[in-house]
Protein backbone atom coordinates (compact mmCIF):
# COMPACT_ATOMS: atom_id res chain seq x y z
CA UNK A 1 0.00 0.00 0.00
CA UNK A 2 1.61 3.69 -0.75
CA UNK A 3 2.08 5.90 1.55
CA UNK A 4 -0.21 8.22 0.33
CA UNK A 5 -2.95 5.94 0.55
CA UNK A 6 -2.05 4.59 3.73
CA UNK A 7 -2.86 7.96 5.05
CA UNK A 8 -5.72 8.25 3.61
CA UNK A 9 -7.04 5.33 5.22
CA UNK A 10 -6.48 6.20 8.74
CA UNK A 11 -7.78 9.98 8.21
CA UNK A 12 -11.05 8.10 7.01
CA UNK A 13 -10.60 5.19 9.81
CA UNK A 14 -10.05 8.11 12.76
CA UNK A 15 -11.03 11.56 11.59
CA UNK A 16 -14.49 10.81 9.52
CA UNK A 17 -16.33 13.27 12.10
CA UNK A 18 -19.52 15.10 11.48
CA UNK A 19 -20.01 19.08 12.16
CA UNK A 20 -18.00 21.69 11.52
CA UNK A 21 -15.77 23.12 14.13
CA UNK A 22 -13.28 25.90 14.42
CA UNK A 23 -9.96 26.12 13.62
CA UNK A 24 -8.16 27.06 16.62
CA UNK A 25 -5.66 25.20 19.08
CA UNK A 26 -5.03 24.31 23.51
CA UNK A 27 -1.76 25.10 25.34
CA UNK A 28 -2.32 22.50 27.75
CA UNK A 29 -4.36 19.60 27.81
CA UNK A 30 -5.81 21.61 31.13
CA UNK A 31 -7.27 23.66 28.95
CA UNK A 32 -8.49 21.18 26.04
CA UNK A 33 -10.53 19.49 29.19
CA UNK A 34 -11.78 22.83 30.26
CA UNK A 35 -12.81 23.86 26.42
CA UNK A 36 -10.36 26.55 26.35
CA UNK A 37 -9.63 27.13 22.55
CA UNK A 38 -7.52 29.98 20.74
CA UNK A 39 -9.02 30.38 17.16
CA UNK A 40 -6.27 30.36 13.93
CA UNK A 41 -7.09 31.81 11.14
CA UNK A 42 -5.50 30.48 7.75
CA UNK A 43 -4.57 27.05 9.58
CA UNK A 44 -3.09 24.58 7.12
CA UNK A 45 -1.00 21.74 7.56
CA UNK A 46 2.20 20.67 6.13
CA UNK A 47 2.20 16.53 5.49
CA UNK A 48 6.15 15.57 5.62
CA UNK A 49 6.19 11.58 4.07
CA UNK A 50 9.54 9.39 3.59
CA UNK A 51 12.36 10.71 4.34
CA UNK A 52 10.79 14.05 5.91
CA UNK A 53 9.02 12.53 8.11
CA UNK A 54 11.91 10.11 9.32
CA UNK A 55 14.33 13.01 9.98
CA UNK A 56 11.19 14.32 11.75
CA UNK A 57 11.00 11.69 13.94
CA UNK A 58 7.63 10.37 12.87
CA UNK A 59 5.93 13.47 13.77
CA UNK A 60 4.71 14.06 10.24
CA UNK A 61 1.88 17.33 10.07
CA UNK A 62 3.50 20.75 10.51
CA UNK A 63 0.84 23.40 10.95
CA UNK A 64 1.18 26.54 8.96
CA UNK A 65 -0.41 30.27 9.12
CA UNK A 66 0.59 33.35 7.28
CA UNK A 67 1.80 34.95 10.89
CA UNK A 68 4.96 33.57 12.09
CA UNK A 69 4.17 34.73 15.75
CA UNK A 70 1.26 32.39 15.66
CA UNK A 71 3.61 29.57 13.98
CA UNK A 72 6.40 29.58 16.59
CA UNK A 73 3.58 29.31 19.40
CA UNK A 74 1.89 26.24 16.94
CA UNK A 75 5.16 24.61 17.39
CA UNK A 76 6.75 25.28 20.52
CA UNK A 77 3.66 26.28 22.98
CA UNK A 78 0.40 24.34 21.59
CA UNK A 79 -0.59 21.17 23.13
CA UNK A 80 -3.64 20.14 20.51
CA UNK A 81 -5.24 21.81 17.26
CA UNK A 82 -8.11 21.18 16.00
CA UNK A 83 -8.51 21.34 12.61
CA UNK A 84 -11.17 21.05 9.93
CA UNK A 85 -13.08 18.77 12.59
CA UNK A 86 -9.36 16.61 13.52
CA UNK A 87 -7.44 16.38 16.57
CA UNK A 88 -4.03 17.12 16.52
CA UNK A 89 -1.58 16.01 18.94
CA UNK A 90 1.97 17.77 18.96
CA UNK A 91 4.52 15.39 19.78
CA UNK A 92 6.89 18.26 21.28
CA UNK A 93 8.66 16.73 24.24
CA UNK A 94 6.85 12.68 23.97
CA UNK A 95 8.91 10.25 24.04
CA UNK A 96 8.41 5.89 24.05
CA UNK A 97 11.51 3.40 25.26
CA UNK A 98 14.07 6.78 25.18
CA UNK A 99 12.92 7.61 21.97
CA UNK A 100 11.59 11.02 21.36
CA UNK A 101 8.55 11.55 18.42
CA UNK A 102 9.21 14.36 17.27
CA UNK A 103 8.73 18.58 17.05
CA UNK A 104 5.50 18.69 14.84
CA UNK A 105 2.41 16.74 14.92
CA UNK A 106 0.26 13.43 14.55
CA UNK A 107 -3.57 12.65 14.07
CA UNK A 108 -4.87 12.09 17.09
CA UNK A 109 -8.67 11.13 18.72
CA UNK A 110 -9.95 10.67 22.15
CA UNK A 111 -9.23 7.22 23.48
CA UNK A 112 -10.72 5.49 26.37
CA UNK A 113 -13.00 9.14 27.11
CA UNK A 114 -9.81 10.41 28.82
CA UNK A 115 -6.50 9.82 26.90
CA UNK A 116 -5.33 10.20 23.52
CA UNK A 117 -4.67 8.02 20.75
CA UNK A 118 -2.09 9.09 18.04
CA UNK A 119 -0.20 7.58 14.83
CA UNK A 120 3.64 8.09 14.38
CA UNK A 121 6.27 5.81 12.75
CA UNK A 122 6.98 3.26 15.08
CA UNK A 123 10.40 3.96 17.41
CA UNK A 124 11.42 0.84 15.39
CA UNK A 125 11.75 3.06 12.28
CA UNK A 126 12.98 6.05 14.01
CA UNK A 127 16.05 4.03 15.52
CA UNK A 128 17.29 2.09 12.54
CA UNK A 129 17.22 5.42 10.17
CA UNK A 130 19.08 7.37 13.45
CA UNK A 131 21.48 4.43 13.32
CA UNK A 132 21.89 4.16 9.81
CA UNK A 133 22.69 8.07 9.63
CA UNK A 134 25.39 7.40 12.00
CA UNK A 135 26.91 4.80 10.50
CA UNK A 136 26.47 5.17 6.91
CA UNK A 137 25.58 8.66 6.48
CA UNK A 138 22.54 10.81 4.49
CA UNK A 139 22.71 7.39 1.82
CA UNK A 140 22.57 5.20 4.81
CA UNK A 141 19.65 7.05 6.52
CA UNK A 142 17.82 7.05 3.00
CA UNK A 143 18.01 3.42 2.63
CA UNK A 144 16.24 3.25 6.23
CA UNK A 145 14.07 5.69 5.60
CA UNK A 146 12.73 4.08 2.11
CA UNK A 147 12.46 0.42 3.87
CA UNK A 148 10.07 1.76 7.29
CA UNK A 149 8.34 4.72 5.84
CA UNK A 150 5.42 3.22 6.11
CA UNK A 151 5.73 1.44 9.51
CA UNK A 152 3.44 3.83 11.55
CA UNK A 153 1.68 2.28 14.46
CA UNK A 154 -0.89 3.79 17.33
CA UNK A 155 0.26 4.64 20.50
CA UNK A 156 -1.88 6.38 23.74
CA UNK A 157 -0.42 9.44 25.73
CA UNK A 158 -1.87 9.65 29.06
CA UNK A 159 -1.52 13.22 30.00
CA UNK A 160 -1.41 13.69 33.74
CA UNK A 161 1.57 11.19 34.08
CA UNK A 162 2.75 12.46 30.72
CA UNK A 163 3.62 8.86 29.74
CA UNK A 164 3.28 7.46 26.17
CA UNK A 165 2.50 3.63 25.41
CA UNK A 166 2.62 1.77 22.46
CA UNK A 167 -0.44 -0.14 21.30
CA UNK A 168 1.27 -3.33 20.07
CA UNK A 169 0.16 -6.71 20.86
CA UNK A 170 0.67 -6.87 23.93
CA UNK A 171 -2.01 -4.35 24.91
CA UNK A 172 -4.19 -5.79 21.95
CA UNK A 173 -4.57 -9.33 23.20
CA UNK A 174 -5.06 -7.44 26.89
CA UNK A 175 -8.16 -5.37 25.53
CA UNK A 176 -9.52 -8.24 24.04
CA UNK A 177 -9.31 -10.36 26.89
CA UNK A 178 -13.22 -10.52 27.29
CA UNK A 179 -13.72 -10.45 23.68
CA UNK A 180 -13.49 -13.70 22.32
CA UNK A 181 -14.82 -12.85 18.76
CA UNK A 182 -12.92 -9.87 18.51
CA UNK A 183 -9.77 -11.78 19.73
CA UNK A 184 -10.21 -14.11 17.27
CA UNK A 185 -10.44 -11.92 14.62
CA UNK A 186 -7.21 -9.96 15.65
CA UNK A 187 -5.59 -13.17 15.69
CA UNK A 188 -6.22 -14.22 11.85
CA UNK A 189 -3.88 -10.87 11.23
CA UNK A 190 -0.93 -11.41 9.36
CA UNK A 191 1.48 -11.26 13.06
CA UNK A 192 3.43 -8.35 11.10
CA UNK A 193 0.42 -6.02 10.73
CA UNK A 194 -0.79 -6.68 14.09
CA UNK A 195 0.24 -3.22 15.22
CA UNK A 196 -0.43 -1.75 11.79
CA UNK A 197 -3.18 1.24 12.17
CA UNK A 198 -5.41 0.25 9.70
CA UNK A 199 -5.85 -3.21 11.77
CA UNK A 200 -5.70 -2.05 15.49
CA UNK A 201 -8.31 1.15 14.84
CA UNK A 202 -10.95 -0.69 13.84
CA UNK A 203 -11.37 -2.94 16.66
CA UNK A 204 -10.73 -0.34 19.10
CA UNK A 205 -13.81 1.10 17.33
CA UNK A 206 -15.75 -1.66 17.74
CA UNK A 207 -14.42 -2.20 21.40
CA UNK A 208 -15.89 1.50 21.75
CA UNK A 209 -12.51 2.95 23.08
CA UNK A 210 -12.27 5.51 20.67
CA UNK A 211 -14.50 8.77 20.57
CA UNK A 212 -15.82 9.65 17.04
CA UNK A 213 -15.39 13.23 17.64
CA UNK A 214 -12.43 15.19 18.91
CA UNK A 215 -14.16 16.98 21.14
CA UNK A 216 -14.63 15.18 25.06
CA UNK A 217 -18.36 15.04 25.74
Amino acid sequence: MSMKKNICLLFFLILSLSGKAQDGYCLSFGDYQSNIWHTVENLRFEYRSGNKSLWHRGASFKPVTDDKKTDKILKKEARLILYHDSLYINCRGLSYQHTKFGNWYAPACIFSHEYFLFTALSTKAIKQTAYSSMMFGVIGGAIAASKYKEDYMCYVFYPNSNTVEAVDQKMMNQLLEDHPVLKEKYAKVDEVQQHAPETVIPILQELGLINESPLLP
